[in-house]
C-alpha cells in the first residue's frame, strides 16, 4: 500500500520513415528477494525506436535501463541496462535476412541471432538462422566466451491432396 510510481512517455512520429519512443519511470517499487521482500527506489528509462532507412532496409534499436536502490540510503539492489538492435533486409520479395544483437549488463551476456528466411507463396517457407550466446567469463576481464551455439532451419511445404 501508498507505493507512488510517476510515469513519462513521448513518442515521436515526424514521419512513417522515424518512429522514437521513450518513457521514464520513477517510483517506488518492491524487490523480491524469497526471505526479505522489500520496497525500495526505482528508476526505469527505455527507449524503443524504428528507423527504415530504405524501402529494404528497417533498424530497430531498443534500450532499456533499470535500477532499484534502498528507501533509506543509495544502496542498490540491482542495477543495469539492456540493449537490442534488430535489423530487417528484404532482398526481394520472397528473400529477407534478420540479425539481432543484445547486450545484457545484468548478467554480462550478449547474443547474436541471424535468420535466412525464404518465403516464395503463404504455403512455403524454409528459415535457416542461428544463435550464439557470449558471457563474461572472469568479471576481472572484459574478454567474453562463447557459452551457447545453435543452429536450426525449418522448411514447410503444404501437399495438395
Amino acid at each position: 500500500t501508498n507505493m507512488a510510481e510517476n510515469t513519462l512517455f513521448l513518442r515521436f512520429n515526424p514521419n512513417e520513415k522515424f518512429n522514437f519512443e521513450t518513457f521514464i519511470s520513477q517510483g517506488d517499487a518492491i524487490y523480491r528477494d524469497r526471505e526479505n521482500p522489500t520496497v525500495g527506489k526505482s528508476l526505469f528509462i527505455g527507449s524503443f525506436n524504428n528507423f527504415q532507412l530504405s524501402p529494404k532496409l528497417r533498424i530497430s534499436p531498443s534500450l532499456r535501463y533499470s535500477k532499484l536502490a534502498k528507501l533509506d540510503s543509495d544502496e542498490l539492489f540491482y542495477e543495469g541496462y539492456i540493449f537490442r538492435a534488430n535489423i530487417n533486409y528484404q532482398f526481394n520479395r520472397d528473400v529477407s535476412f534478420r540479425l539481432i544483437a543484445e547486450k545484457n549488463d545484468f548478467d554480462k551476456t550478449w547474443f547474436l541471432q541471424p535468420l535466412l528466411k525464404y518465403n516464395p507463396n503463404p504455403f512455403t517457407i524454409f528459415f535457416i538462422g542461428g544463435s550464439t550466446g557470449y558471457s563474461l567469463v572472469d568479471p576481472m576481464s572484459t574478454d567474453y566466451q562463447t557459452n551457447s551455439n545453435q543452429i536450426y532451419l525449418k522448411f514447410q511445404y503444404m501437399f495438395d491432396l
